[in-house]
């Protein structure tokens, strides 16, 4: 007997030991430290592809998690989702500012260009 739908409409209903064999033959498939195996490795994997996808957008922790839990379905999702802007502090304040900002959004403080968006300019 095995664990899918088929033995389960097939199963005599007036038979209580076809019902107890059948609940032992999935019991013992969901328990096969081999079924386990292969899910943890393909989640490892969903996830390790994630954080690379989210390297080149710099959401690494975003994407790895996506991909983790929604495998090839998190990946199309990180590739869609924008970009993050790479992060810098303000000088005046300390708080966090996206590295393109001119103003600082907590204080207003006039923030100095990156030296990569100087070399840029040239």
């Amino acid at each position: 007997m095995t664990c899918d739908f088929a033995a389960l409409t097939n199963l005599d209903p007036a038979d209580p030991d076809a019902a107890q064999r059948l609940l032992e033959q999935c019991t013992a498939t969901l328990t096969d430290p081999t079924l386990w195996i292969w899910a943890i490795v393909f989640t490892v994997v969903c996830a390790a592809v994630g954080a690379l996808i989210g390297k080149y957008k710099n959401a690494v922790a975003r994407d790895a998690l996506l991909g983790a839990a929604l495998g090839p379905i998190g990946w199309a999702i990180s590739l869609l989702l924008p970009a993050r802007k790479p992060l810098a502090k303000c000088i005046a304040c300390g708080k966090p500012v996206d590295a393109g900002d001119k103003h600082c959004r907590h204080c207003g403080a006039t923030l100095s260009p990156s030296p990569a968006a100087v070399r840029g300019r040239g």
